[in-house]
Parts: structure tokens; C-alpha cells; sequence
């Protein structure tokens, strides 16, 4: 029989909980009247709308959750927001790339608006992950717990969303306030923010409180392939597409929830392109082993979708991993055996009703098998993580030059290898921005000169930097996510921007269209979930169709099954 989300009381507690429709007549109402209430006398500036209805909002129902565009202000918001609640012993939880730029930010704020005394103390995810820090919130006791970009707390059994959830949920609304902000709440599943909701909002969350239910509903409404069997929605609606509608009208009606389904660059046109890298025959054989040993050229397996991409993308930057000193042959030949049993694993699960994703989950499940026995045995023998990088070709380099030299316009290189960036800083001369978001001489993003072209991983970048006088951007080994690109075109696609943004995705293998096509379908679900639309539905894409050969099938193969 077909599982399906059941009527219970809870489903009827979040049905019943109060609605009220937002309304753009009230946001701006609530601008006139509190930016004279918050900004110095004699200061010459003004709240936007969406960031007065959120105080609005957040001082009436001490909590808030909040799904803003990118580059939509939330962090003058987040002062505010601390100011308004009369908060004095609140944290503001940021990523750490972000603290130079946020006590930045919070410094030009001085003399034109009024702030809290004492202002939030800055932590990071990390820092509240620490486990020297694993009483950090007890000891200090905030009246007030505020956190920026909220998706880097989407997994709520980290140690800093367990160390968060113990401290608020014995306390009111009154004793600990909490708001979370984000542009990119969810990749691809509600419970990405089901917790948060819980913090914000306790007994009125719009979602079940029981883990178990919460689930349910989840997969009866998360992204996924049509394949996959779900759950029926039950009293959620007669069908997904259905209940989706009234799971997005059920949370964006709910007081103290705010989505703002807009663009902070307004109509600013921005233009996606897909350019292919150059042609490169050495590359093309390397791909052909790739797809049919499923392994680099040094015999590291794939295992699971993660790991298949990120090989794959190195070898579209024309370099690999190699294991150094190589390991014994015992130890690959069990490598390789639980890496086909994984792949086999996760491809034969796709249909049922408990899709495993990872290596970790199938080593969990199938703890008995023979394959995983020998390989947790041995596995010890050897330290896997003791690799060096080998370049077998500079092709994609010479296609981020080319795209670097055709225009005058200053342009940043987003790169998602920390190798490449650094060999094609090497060539260019280029300020290259690193994985702590600080280039060769230390200096921050925020602080990086106008006019000149630049390179910046977009694993340590892609959130809270202002970038609009770049409106020209290329990016090498593209995530595989809908939110993180979101992030990215946000940088320089956003509010005060003048310019059409133009963002080219350098294409070097069929992996990497498959990626970018199923960011596509991952921003619909966010705007189907959530409210949201995504920049990426709203850009103009200009697709590429690769010449594909006898030499290069496998290269420009497509191994996306989803």
C-alpha cells in the first residue's frame, strides 16, 4: 500500500495557524514611518520597502523568517532588526569569509542609523560548531540569536543547529528572539528550514514538530526525480503540483514568514551564456576512461553523484588527483569493489521510497556485504586523503584567457578548483581570491580594487559581497546547485547595479551541462516551494549546441541519470 502524509492534529494545527497576505501598499507604509524612527537626524537615507515591512514583522511577532532576493540589504536589515527588539546580548551568525566585510558594513552605518548598544557579537557557523565552544550559548545567554544567509544551517543534526535548537526551545519568543535570513533558502528539500522555522516561530511554525511527519511531508514534496515513488500528499492536496501550491501559500501567509518574490536589479537585463572550452584531444581520452572504468587517469573510483562531479570537473580543468605514495594493490581492489557496489547501490535505489545519494548511506545500509566488510577492514591501511594534483592539459586555461583578452572590461574569473585558480592567477598576474576569501596579499573581496580583472573561488566568495562594478563574470567548474548560483549572480546582478550583467558558465564537459540544466529544474522547485524566483529563471540563457566527434563523445557524454 502507498504511503501517504496523514491527517492529524498537527496537520490541522499548521492549517489553522493565522494568515495574512503581504502587501507592497503596507511595505511601503512601514518604510515612512520608521525610517525617521531609525535613521540620525540629518542622515540622508531610507529604508527600502521589504526591509521596513521585515522590522514591521519581526517587532510584532519577536521572530522572523525571511526569504529575500539577493542583494535585497539584509544586512543593514540584520543591525536593524538587533536595534528595534532592543536586543543587548544578541549574535549575529555569519559565514566566517564575512566578518571583515560585516564589521565593514556595520562602520559605515555609524552616524546614519541608529544602531544597537551593544551591536550583535559576530559568530560563525564554525564557531559555534567548535566543541571548546560547546556551551558557548549557555554561557552567554542571548536575548537574541540572528543569523545571515540561514541555508548554511540546512542541516539540522550539524553540531551548531543541534547546539541552537537546545538552547531555544526551552525558552519563549521573549527570552531569545531568533531571525533567520537568506536569498537561497533550499536546494531541495523543506527540510532545509523546517528547524529554523521551529526557532523563529515555536508553537506557530507552518510546519509539523514532529521530525517524523515533517519527513513525510518532505518527501512527498521535495525535488526529485518524476521517477522516484512518493508518498501520497493526503490532506496537503489530490496531487503534488497541488499540494506544493498550498504548502507555498501556507508558509508565505504565515505571520512572521516574509518572501519577497522579486529582483534586487529590478529589470537590469542579465544574460547566461554557455560557452564551450576549447577542443582538446588529450582531454577527450582521459574522459573516455572516466566514463567507462567510472575512475581517473590514477584509478581513484567514482562512487556517488558528488564525487562524480567534482572528478569530472577537475578533468574539464585538465587535472587530476594522484595518490601519493600510491597505495597497495590490496587496498585498490577494494577500493574499486565498494565504489561498484555504491554505484550500483545509489542507481538501484532511485525508485524506491529510500533513494540513497551517498557512499556514506550505502556503506550504512548495506553494512553486511562483503564488499563493505573488506574495504572498512583495510581501509586504515592507507590514508586516501595524500594526493598531489597532475596537470595533463593547460587547454582550459587558454579558454579563460581568451574569454579574459576579447573585451576591455574588467571581468572576474569564478573558479570552483582551488589548483586551477591558483595556476591561472600564476599566468595572468590576476589577484586571485581564495578559499578564506583573500587574495596573495591578504587583502578581503570587499576591498578589492575597481577596474581590474580578477579571480575569485566561488566556494568561499559566492555570498554577501557587493561585485556590481564587475558586470562581467566567467565561471570555471560551475556548481551543481541552483542556490549557490543564485549567490554567485548576485554578487554583481543586484540592487544599485547600472549595467547588464553578462555571466558566461564555461562549458568543458557534458557533465557540466547536465549540472547547469539541473540547476534549472532546482530553481523551480524553489520557486514552487518556497515563492522564490531565482535569477536563473528570470536571466536569458544562450545554450550551446558542442560539436560532438569521434574523439570527443565521451567527453560531451551526458551521465546524468536523475
Amino acid at each position: 500500500m502507498r504511503p501517504e502524509v496523514r491527517h492529524t492534529e498537527e496537520f490541522e494545527r499548521v492549517r489553522d495557524l493565522p494568515r495574512r497576505r503581504l502587501s507592497q501598499a503596507d511595505a511601503s507604509a512601514w518604510a515612512t514611518v520608521l525610517t525617521p524612527e531609525l535613521r540620525v537626524p540629518g542622515a540622508h537615507v531610507e529604508l527600502r520597502d521589504w526591509q521596513a515591512y521585515c522590522l514591521a514583522e519581526v517587532a510584532t511577532y519577536r521572530g522572523l523568517w525571511a526569504a529575500l532576493p539577493v542583494g535585497f540589504g539584509k544586512t543593514l536589515l540584520l543591525e536593524l532588526i538587533a536595534a528595534i527588539l532592543g536586543l543587548t546580548r544578541a549574535i549575529l551568525v555569519i559565514p566566517a569569509n564575512l566578518r571583515d566585510k560585516t564589521y565593514a558594513d556595520r562602520a559605515s552605518y555609524l552616524g546614519k542609523w541608529r544602531l544597537a548598544s551593544p551591536p550583535p557579537v559576530l559568530v560563525s557557523r564554525e564557531e559555534l560548531a567548535d566543541e571548546s565552544r560547546h556551551h558557548y550559548l549557555e554561557r552567554l545567554n542571548p536575548d537574541g540569536i540572528l543569523v545571515d544567509e540561514a541555508d548554511e544551517l540546512a542541516n539540522a543534526d550539524s553540531a551548531a543547529c543541534r547546539r541552537i535548537d537546545r538552547f531555544v526551545q526551552p525558552r519563549t519568543r521573549e527570552e531569545c528572539a531568533v531571525v533567520c535570513l537568506s536569498g537561497t533558502p533550499s536546494r531541495k528539500s523543506i527540510m532545509g528550514y523546517w528547524h529554523q522555522l521551529g526557532w523563529v516561530l515555536r508553537d506557530a511554525a507552518p510546519m509539523p514538530h514532529n521530525y517524523a511527519e515533517a519527513k513525510m511531508w518532505a518527501a512527498a514534496l521535495d525535488y526529485g526525480p518524476s521517477r522516484v515513488r512518493r508518498p501520497g500528499p493526503g490532506p496537503l492536496g489530490g496531487t503534488r503540483a497541488q499540494a506544493l501550491a498550498w504548502f507555498q501559500r501556507r508558509l508565505s501567509e504565515t505571520p512572521g514568514v516574509v518572501i519577497v518574490d522579486g529582483d534586487s536589479a529590478g529589470d537590469l537585463p542579465l544574460t547566461i551564456r554557455v560557452r564551450p572550452s576549447r577542443e582538446d584531444k588529450t582531454l577527450d581520452k582521459h574522459f573516455k576512461q572516466f566514463l567507462l572504468e567510472q575512475q581517473n587517469p590514477d584509478g581513484i573510483p567514482v562512487t556517488d553523484p558528488l564525487s562524480r562531479w567534482r572528478m569530472d570537473g577537475f578533468l574539464g580543468c585538465g587535472l587530476y588527483k594522484k595518490w601519493n605514495p600510491p597505495p597497495p594493490e590490496e587496498w585498490r581492489a577494494a577500493r574499486r569493489a565498494v565504489a561498484k557496489l555504491v554505484r550500483d547501490a545509489i542507481e538501484a535505489s532511485t525508485n524506491t521510497a529510500r533513494p540513497l545519494d551517498t557512499e556514506k548511506q550505502v556503506l550504512k545500509r548495506h553494512a553486511q556485504h562483503p564488499a563493505v566488510i573488506e574495504w572498512l577492514r583495510i581501509k586504515p591501511m592507507f590514508d586516501e586523503h595524500q594526493t598531489e594534483t597532475v596537470w595533463v592539459s593547460g587547454s582550459t586555461i587558454e579558454s579563460a584567457i581568451e574569454w579574459l583578452n576579447e573585451s576591455s572590461e574588467p571581468g572576474i574569473i569564478w573558479c570552483g578548483g582551488v589548483d586551477f585558480a591558483h595556476a591561472l592567477a600564476g599566468v595572468t598576474r590576476l589577484s586571485n581570491y581564495g578559499p578564506k576569501g583573500r587574495d596573495q596579499n591578504g587583502n578581503g573581496l570587499h576591498v578589492a580594487p575597481e577596474g581590474k580583472s580578477l579571480i575569485a573561488s566561488w566556494h568561499a566568495n559566492k555570498k554577501g559581497f557587493n561585485l556590481q562594478a564587475w558586470a562581467r563574470q566567467l565561471i570555471v567548474h560551475p556548481p551543481q546547485s541552483a542556490k549557490w548560483l543564485e549567490q554567485i549572480f548576485g554578487r554583481s546582478h543586484r540592487s544599485g547595479a547600472t549595467r547588464p550583467v553578462v555571466i558566461t558558465v564555461l562549458a568543458t564537459s557534458g557533465g557540466t551541462l547536465d549540472a547547469f540544466e539541473s540547476a534549472i529544474g532546482e530553481a523551480g522547485f524553489a520557486r514552487g516551494s518556497v515563492g522564490l524566483t531565482q535569477k536563473i529563471l528570470r536571466a536569458q540563457i544562450e545554450r550551446v549546441r558542442v560539436r560532438v566527434t569521434e574523439s570527443n563523445k565521451f567527453r560531451w557524454a551526458q551521465r546524468d541519470r536523475a
